[in-house]
């Protein structure tokens, strides 16, 4: 019983050496971090490029806010807005967005880089119904360094 007991008191004064080993590991200041945060919206509109067999399109829209700087430590989050009806008020989906309720399936989706935004219609049939359907939306892109 000695021995379960011994055994207990080491146990419980090595997990304090070690609960206080951790403390003194540097952690960086997270009030140092200032976010710049920037709300760009755009209408959809019609597609820059559709593809000869329907199943590909895209719209790219240049961006000069979204610099080198946002592309390697930063992030954009894309939605699409759902316009009111009479059953629902305004609101926004976040991209991607999959329309699987549409007679094409689609998947719509976004990329960026330095200076631009890419928004992808992909589809294993056709992309003109969703095309159609996105085209008097709005997007919402919101860029964040």
């Amino acid at each position: 019983m000695r021995k379960i007991f011994y055994v207990l008191i080491i146990f419980l004064l090595s997990s304090c050496a070690v609960s206080i080993g951790n403390a003194k590991k540097f952690l960086p200041e997270v009030n140092k971090f200032i976010s710049e945060k920037k709300v760009l919206v755009f209408e959809f509109g019609d597609l820059d490029y559709i593809s000869e067999n329907n199943k590909y399109g895209r719209v790219v829209y240049e961006i000069p806010e979204i610099t080198q700087n946002i592309v390697q430590t930063g992030t954009v989050v894309g939605y699409v807005q759902r316009p009111a009806n009479e059953d629902n008020p305004e609101r926004w989906s976040q991209l991607p967005q999959f329309s699987a309720g549409q007679e094409d399936p689609t998947y719509v989706y976004f990329s960026f880089g330095e200076g631009v935004i890419r928004v992808s219609l992909q589809s294993e049939t056709s992309i003109q119904n969703a095309a159609d359907y996105f085209r008097d939306k709005k997007l919402k892109f919101i860029v964040t360094n």
